[in-house]
């Protein structure tokens, strides 16, 4: 666990850097610049190209987490034709979706020209940014495999968001047109890609141009069809199920109520930093675990993320519920809605923290295709109980219907692996770290309020933070969180 803690810290601390100018972005430039619509559409063009990105991919990038070890292992780069095989497969379907848009663009315009015009005049925008999107998505693949993910976490989660910021500043104080903004919207994701994409061909391991067919692939290629085909299609139900809330939503409330259950998506997101470095990490070591049969290393990684991610999503959403009050305040009059709906969200996260890395050891595993059944199912029941509760409760029900579908996603995943492996990651840790939580928030809660907003932000947000860290370090509840408290410990001289 040596090599995922290190690089799971250094990956979280990228992230966060990635997250403070995300949340300088949402929170406190594009308010002041852009209506609540114009928030909305540009939040629906990230989910609506990041969904299509996936679909476009075909499979290709599954392929790389699961596959990539045997290229590595048994290839010299100058032999390894995986990554030009995915590049082509991608191509394709990249242009596969260009002439499906093409082909249904009067549907779309059908049902979404009533509630959310501006998603019908920016349509064009979908092209370069879902293209970029994908490249970076292939390459991320690559970037795991060659244990580089603390570059590729900075670069997704960072460097795409400082471009913004100096995107959005430029707009602020050029008065550019909103066109133009949308026009450049897609920049910072290319600039990622690129970027991306230097430093891998600078370890010389990313070889475009290899002739022929290798025995690799020989060997393995119809087990591979087999698994991106199972894997793609699940990929994309597992991206349609996050994301069809706020299509949804957009088609029967508009846009601005997009925006508005966005900027909840992106609170609560904090609370992913942790689970995102994480994924990065193991995916790669859970794919060479199957390989080589190592049931012990893959029940360390499963036992050991879930107490880990419960620790840190604990201390995330307890610091963000004890301050949901002053978001609703600096937001102002029209956003008191958001406070319900973090609530929801922020729990049905910590369901999906607490269970691990459940859907990686399931993916990477030779069960697959449960993932891609589980996925269909879990999707159509996402749909229509987003459809059935926003209709019902409006945006709040979204919020409800993802409490329930993760929830139930995550509870069956559970089974699956406890059934099949005989492996199950809870313990009474994972029971203790909740138990403190739940306490840390009931004491700071009776703290009245402090001065103004901020700073009374800033001290329940540390004083949180403070109590339940001592806790959870003083009892010893994660070997890999008091041995982080000790690597920091030792840097700052304490």
């Amino acid at each position: 666990m040596g090599i995922i803690r290190k690089q799971s810290l250094y990956s979280s601390i990228s992230i966060y850097i990635g997250f403070a100018f995300g949340a300088m972005n949402l929170m406190l430039l594009m308010p002041k610049i852009f209506t609540q619509e114009q928030i909305g559409l540009t939040r629906v063009l990230i989910d609506v190209c990041t969904l299509l990105a996936t679909a476009a991919s075909l499979g290709a990038v599954p392929v790389i987490n699961k596959f990539f070890p045997f290229y590595h292992d048994y290839l010299k780069p100058e032999k390894n034709d995986l990554p030009k095989l995915t590049l082509v497969v991608s191509l394709i379907g990249y242009a596969l979706f260009v002439l499906f848009s093409f082909v249904s663009k009067d549907l779309i315009v059908r049902k979404f020209s009533g509630n959310s015009p501006l998603f019908i005049q920016y349509f064009y925008a979908i092209y370069p940014l879902t293209f970029f999107i994908l490249v970076f998505n292939m390459l991320e693949g690559f970037a795991w495999g060659l244990h580089k993910t603390i570059a590729s976490n900075f670069l997704k989660e960072g460097g795409i968001r400082i471009a913004s910021t100096i995107i959005l500043l430029v707009f602020a104080f050029t008065h550019i047109s909103f066109t133009q903004y949308i026009n450049f919207f897609s920049v910072p994701y290319a600039f990622s890609a690129v970027a991306l994409l230097v430093i891998l061909w600078r370890t010389g391991q990313l070889k475009i141009g290899v002739q022929g067919v290798s025995n690799v692939t020989r060997r393995l290629g119809k087990r591979m069809f087999t698994f991106s085909s199972y894997v793609f299609s699940s990929s994309v139900f597992t991206l349609l199920r996050k994301t069809n809330d706020l299509l949804i939503i957009s088609s029967y409330q508009g846009l601005n109520f997009a925006g508005l259950f966005s900027y909840a998506t992106f609170v609560i997101s904090f609370m992913e930093v942790p689970q995102r470095s994480m994924y990065s990490i193991t995916t790669p070591i859970l794919a060479s675990a199957w390989k080589n049969k190592d049931m012990a290393k893959i029940q360390e990684l499963y036992t050991k993320s879930s107490i880990t991610l419960t620790i840190a999503g604990v201390a995330v959403f307890g610091a963000i519920y004890l301050s949901r009050h002053n978001l609703v305040l600096y937001l102002g009059p029209g956003w008191e809605l958001i406070s319900e709906i973090v609530f929801l969200l922020g729990l049905a996260k910590m369901i999906d923290l607490v269970t691990g890395i459940n859907n990686q050891i399931i993916q990477t595993s030779n069960y697959w295709r449960f993932d891609f059944v589980s996925n269909i199912t879990l999707v159509i029941i996402s749909i229509i109980l987003n459809i059935f509760m926003i209709k019902k409760f409006k945006t709040v029900g979204a919020a409800y219907a993802d409490f329930i579908t993760v929830a139930l996603f995550n509870l069956i995943r559970y089974m699956f692996i406890w059934i099949k492996f005989g492996m199950q990651p809870l313990s009474l840790k994972t029971l203790y770290a909740l138990l403190l939580g739940v306490g840390g928030v009931l004491l700071v809660k009776q703290l009245p309020f402090v001065f103004n907003m901020y700073l009374d932000t800033i001290v329940r947000t540390v004083l949180f933070i403070a109590l339940f860290g001592t806790t959870v370090i003083v009892t010893r509840l994660s070997e890999d969180v008091n041995n982080i408290w000790e690597m920091a410990r030792k840097k700052i001289g304490l």
